[in-house]
């Protein structure tokens, strides 16, 4: 009995911190989201939503990991490439060992120099092809025109 005693007060402690601890996952969505500052942010930005990004672990790397995959997450609803964070907190959670990881911010949607190199390119790509449909069809006109005139010339004669 006294065994079983012993056991509860090893195991109790474990699953106390085990319920506090709430870390968030990254989703496959937000992946491609990344988090920024105010200093380090893209200049054209388009501003999609206030976010927050939360979790809660004992180890402080672990509870804002699973922040910033939270605020990740949160940004990459509205379809924002980039995570804003304007404000950080942590601490702990009353007593206990865990800590709480609290991220603020905006969800932006930001035209990176990589985007705007695609777009230029994607751009002179369509003028070239336009460019090569309108004189091939200046040059059929002119082969039309052409044949028209030895046509009418050959109907004189």
């Amino acid at each position: 009995m006294h065994q079983l005693h012993r056991r509860a007060w090893l195991t109790v402690p474990l699953l106390v911190t085990a319920c506090f601890s709430n870390v968030v996952v990254l989703s496959p969505k937000a992946e491609g989201v990344k988090i920024v500052r105010e200093s380090d942010k893209p200049l054209r930005c388009e501003v999609r939503g206030k976010i927050s990004g939360t979790s809660r672990s004992a180890d402080e790397k672990e509870a804002k990991s699973g922040a910033e995959n939270d605020i990740r997450n949160q940004a990459a609803e509205p379809d924002a490439n980039f995570a804003l964070v304007e404000a950080e907190r942590h601490g702990p959670v009353g007593t206990s060992s865990q800590l709480d990881y609290f991220l603020g911010g905006k969800a932006l949607f930001c035209q990176t120099e990589e985007m705007e190199a695609t777009a230029d390119k994607a751009e002179a790509e369509a003028r070239d092809k336009r460019e090569q449909e309108e004189s091939a069809q200046k040059e059929k006109e002119a082969e039309e025109k052409a044949a028209a005139a030895k046509d009418k010339k050959a109907g004189k004669k």
